[in-house]
């Protein structure tokens, strides 16, 4: 009896314990970029792996850049699963924070990024961006997504941005972009992203046959 008793305590105090533990903290949520607007958690899930219970409490972009099947759990709930598509986009307030655990139920890996919206600074009116090549996804108190696709040889300026823009590619490319005069050419692979400063002006066009696909942020 006093075994089960001292089991059934580990177990509990385990559970509080994880269920204390922030998303930045899990060891599949990586940290590759933070500032005062966002911070960017890569995360990747080997087939049949499954992170610890984690707690998300912050207003997030999340951006999808597998198929793969996989399980989710809210601490205390039954387990769900669902099919993930390579270049979903989502935006959740997180206005009730989630504690939950993921894993990945398929063959290949599983990779998602989790943008924070990090800012507690007092958000401004900005205009809605408008351009053919981008598609409204969200307009939000912190920030604006939209999809951007840029047609073989196409190419696309941006005004200076009040807060700044992070641009995340879904697809692969080659590239050229230009912040206010310095000129830079670069191969992109899906995740890979730039952040444009604000005041910064913005110009991006593709250099090569493909056409290439983005979120762009616009941070207010």
């Amino acid at each position: 009896m006093l075994k089960y008793i001292l089991l059934t305590s580990v177990i509990a105090f385990s559970l509080f314990s994880n269920a204390q533990l922030q998303v930045m903290d899990e060891p599949r949520h990586h940290n590759v970029f933070e500032n005062e607007f966002a911070r960017i958690l890569d995360v990747h899930l080997g087939p049949g792996d499954t992170t610890l219970y984690h707690l998300h409490k912050t207003p997030s972009v999340f951006i999808v850049f597998t198929n793969t099947t996989v399980g989710s759990q809210l601490i205390g709930k039954q387990s769900q699963k669902g099919a993930n598509i390579t270049g979903e986009v989502s935006y959740d307030n997180l206005n009730t924070p989630r504690t939950h655990r993921v894993w990945n139920e398929d063959t290949s890996w599983f990779h998602v990024m989790d943008i924070e919206l990090t800012s507690t600074k007092q958000k401004k009116n900005i205009a809605v961006l408008q351009n053919q090549a981008l598609k409204l996804l969200f307009n939000e108190q912190q920030v604006n997504g939209y999809d951007l696709e840029l047609k073989a040889s196409g190419n696309l300026q941006l005004p200076a941005p009040g807060a700044g823009y992070l641009l995340i590619s879904k697809s692969e490319s080659v590239i050229e972009f230009k912040i206010d005069d310095a000129v830079q050419n670069r191969i992109l692979k899906p995740s890979h992203y730039i952040w444009i400063e604000a005041g910064k002006g913005f110009s991006i066009k593709t250099t090569d046959s493909q056409a290439a696909n983005f979120v762009l942020l616009q941070f207010k």
